[in-house]
């Protein structure tokens, strides 16, 4: 089989090979690649056609993104290759009003637009809607350009249907890992030395937060089984899932698990952890509050850290963050509470501490954690990573309430 792969230059994204890289994975993870791609100019509609016409000649699936970046109506130019017309399909429409928010009714419904012979490919993280068409042995599916929606959209029905399109006997397992690539790379070798079936896997990494994509070609339970107890043995809490969600879906589903309320107190976070939160549905069930506590004053006068500690130890440092936690927490309204504070960059705060150097605190009833780290890259990267880990660390935390001994 030969698959292809069109997209648009896109500099709000990111560097073009970078985001054909990531695009790519998403096939990768499935033991399949990518054989043509073609990087086009956005809003010029005849290299586009020229292109799907070349493609089709030469593919046996072609996927094509959408977005922003295209310029043009796509949806109708490919209508028209294919010999068909736009009309608003019904269960698109659904799904788009679905993750609508207040205003963008029309937009849903322009989303909901497609080839009447066409088959919807569901979106439920972005309000386009992808879709797919068939001509004899030639497939072409238009997927969101977002690139987490573009990999959904991929996972759940791209990856089946070629499979199945192919008698293939694929299975793909995912675990979902904090920490450093290097623990992970020998942890999934390792593994791959004792397996008896093999597999193929694939890493994707955002700002610490890894996605462990496993491919058995010929799927056997007790193998498949016998791999996953292996890596989560060497790698143990280090494992937050093993399916693939995100850092603040996992903490939000365990938080509703314990019925608990969190709040958060971010300094240089700036809102961050408790955003990320928000953005799950039913986020009203296990928030409480979150509080960007930027400036000095803020920490005293909303959070109570004393002035002493603020003067002698400075903003950031461990007896602050614990005391930024301890103000969430004294009021009893929340049950686990997490706090920031760091240097993000790209200059220092005045003192001697350096850029990347971040306080975080993770506390329940039973008592209060503080951790130190100290990060590298872009003020982005430090910052990302920083609120990735303080939701790791959470994770962490309501992970032992199911221990022995853990508190309740």
């Amino acid at each position: 089989m030969k698959n292809a792969l069109i997209m648009f230059k896109n500099p709000a994204v990111r560097a073009d090979g970078e985001y054909m890289a990531a695009l790519a994975d998403a096939l990768f993870a499935g033991g399949f690649s990518v054989d043509f791609t073609e990087i086009l100019p956005s809003g010029d509609a005849a290299a586009f056609r020229h292109a799907l016409a070349r493609f089709k000649d030469v593919a046996d699936n072609l996927i094509i993104t959408d977005g922003e970046s295209t310029g043009f109506d796509l949806k109708a130019a490919v209508a028209e290759e294919q010999g068909s017309v736009l009309e608003e399909n019904e269960n698109a429409l659904k799904f788009a009003r679905a993750v609508s928010a207040a205003g963008e009714e029309d937009r849903a419904n322009d989303f909901a637009m497609l080839p009447i012979d066409s088959t919807l490919i569901p979106n439920v993280l972005g309000l386009y809607q992808g879709f797919m068409m068939e001509d004899r042995d030639f497939t072409l599916m238009v997927l969101p350009e977002e690139t987490a929606q573009y990999r959904q959209a991929c996972e759940k029905y791209v990856l089946p249907y070629l499979e199945k399109k192919y008698g293939l006997n694929n299975r793909r397992l995912t675990l979902k890992y904090f920490g450093n690539r290097e623990e992970l790379t020998a942890a999934v070798e390792e593994a791959a030395l004792l397996s008896t079936g093999g597999f193929k896997w694939n890493v994707r990494e955002d700002c610490g937060d890894f996605t462990l994509s496993l491919l058995f070609e010929h799927y056997d339970e007790s193998n498949g089984a016998d791999v996953i107890r292996f890596i989560v043995s060497k790698l143990k809490d280090s494992v937050y899932a093993e399916y693939d969600t995100t850092l603040a879906g996992r903490l939000f589903d365990m938080l509703k698990l314990y019925k608990l309320r969190i709040s958060a107190a971010e300094s240089f976070t700036g809102g961050r952890v408790i955003s990320s939160l928000i953005e799950n549905p039913g986020a009203s069930e296990a928030v409480y509050e979150g509080i960007v506590a930027y400036s000095n004053d803020s920490k005293e006068r909303r959070l109570g850290v004393k002035f002493q500690d603020l003067k002698q130890y400075g903003a950031v440092s461990s007896r602050v963050a614990y005391g930024m936690a301890a103000g969430l927490l004294s009021e009893g309204k929340a049950d686990i509470a997490i706090a920031t504070t760091g240097i993000a960059g790209p200059k220092s705060d005045g003192t001697d501490k350096p850029v990347g150097l971040c306080y975080i605190a993770v506390g329940m009833k039973d008592g209060i954690h503080t951790y130190r780290f100290d990060l590298s890259g872009s003020r982005e990267r430090i910052t990302e990573t920083a609120k990735n880990t303080a939701l790791f660390l959470a994770i962490k935390r309501l992970k032992a309430m199911g221990q022995p001994g853990g508190a309740r």
